[in-house]
């Protein structure tokens, strides 16, 4: 991916400037820094995709240029993505405790408040959205998770 692929010329030389100002002599920054760094370059770090995007990359030591690059241009495109507002509000709605993550308790009150389920059915619908939801098995569903879920077309519930 090329530097002028990330916002034109003055997002490309803003995020090297804030990159180059956090780098060390290794020519990568820490998880944290990428933080600050996207912060920086106005990337609203409580979007639900972009903490579903680092919540996968947390455990890298180091990043890059080309890797900041990569990240920043999927963030802002899914956030600048008109169509996905609809279930982005759709996952706020089941995102009870705001924390950028769906987990069974969130589920067990948004399909409790819609009466559709029965007492034993809700518990077995659960277990069932997590099973095919939650592709990393960490015990909740991320932005990420939630959409491929909803375009699986064998996921009815």
């Amino acid at each position: 991916m090329s530097g002028e692929s990330v916002d034109g010329m003055a997002g490309t030389m803003m995020l090297k400037f804030c990159f180059d100002r956090l780098c060390s002599d290794l020519r990568a920054i820490t998880f944290e820094d990428t933080r600050k760094l996207l912060a920086a370059n106005l990337i609203p770090l409580d979007h639900p995709f972009v903490i579903a995007l680092l919540d996968d990359f947390k455990d890298e030591e180091a990043f890059t240029y080309h890797m900041i690059c990569e990240l920043y241009s999927k963030m802002k495109k899914n956030i600048e993505n008109k169509s996905y507002n609809e279930k982005l509000d759709l996952f706020k709605q089941y995102d009870r405790d705001s924390n950028g993550f769906i987990n069974k308790e969130d589920l067990r009150l948004c399909l409790k408040e819609d009466g559709y389920y029965k007492a034993g059915e809700l518990d077995v619908v659960i277990d069932l959205v997590m099973h095919f939801g939650d592709s990393n098995n960490d015990g909740k569903l991320s932005y990420l998770e939630f959409l491929e879920m909803l375009e699986k077309p064998d996921t009815q519930f």
